[in-house]
């Protein structure tokens, strides 16, 4: 997104390209604080940017952990018997309660699912430019200063503030609007964390319930 001005180019030196809030501040700064604003703004554009992919960089992981899920959802109900072989009891204790972990883990598994398609969808995130828009605006501005009577130093100085201007407008109006997009993914990851969590603990719970169980007698042996 190119911010420009929305009325022709004013008379005197000190032009800015009045595209936002922001660009009209930084009109007030020295061509030293712009500077600096203009690092930082491009830090955190980037900073932005590159945070769109690190949802995707933990898919590997969230692979992994599922992947455990349903190892220990497999060997746990692989475990469990039929139920008119269960004897009285304990047996109906043990079973309904593994019964029960399985379920919560499967329910678990699936949310982590549905809250990770939600983070890696498809966002449209702003970009700075077009670049032709941006060499139009450069061309504007030269052609402005060449008319000024100025001294070459000088119209160079002048340009060089006025489009760091425009580009700090260009970062003002795309970083926060990246940033909002980052936090809702973050946040739709988060929540599928949560529920990682959960399914491993509900998962590792009923594998170790049969285990026991079995050792103890409670259930019977299943025959393959």
């Amino acid at each position: 997104m190119l911010a420009t001005a929305d009325a022709p180019l004013q008379q005197g030196s000190n032009v800015r390209i009045q595209g936002s809030d922001s660009a009209a501040v930084g009109s007030q700064t020295t061509p030293e604080i712009t500077a600096l604003l203009l690092a930082t703004f491009a830090d955190l554009y980037r900073q932005e940017v590159g945070a769109e992919e690190d949802v995707h960089r933990t898919l590997p992981f969230f692979g992994t952990a599922l992947g455990i899920v349903i190892a220990s959802l497999t060997y746990a109900a692989g475990r469990l018997p039929k139920w008119p072989d269960l004897p009285a009891d304990k047996g109906n204790y043990a079973f309904d309660a593994a019964a029960a972990l399985l379920t919560l883990a499967v329910l678990e598994a699936a949310c982590v699912l549905v809250w990770i398609s939600f983070a890696i969808a498809r966002r449209n995130y702003e970009r700075i430019g077009p670049e032709a828009d941006m060499l139009a605006r450069v061309e504007e501005l030269q052609s402005y200063y060449d008319n000024q009577g100025k001294t070459a130093a000088a119209r160079s100085a002048d340009m060089l503030e006025d489009v760091r201007q425009m580009l700090l407008a260009s970062y003002a109006a795309t970083t926060p609007a990246n940033r909002n997009r980052n936090h809702q993914r973050y946040k739709y990851r988060a929540w599928a964390s949560l529920h990682l969590v959960r399914s491993l603990i509900w998962a590792l719970s009923a594998t170790s319930l049969i285990f026991m169980s079995d050792k103890l007698g409670y259930l019977p042996k299943v025959i393959p």
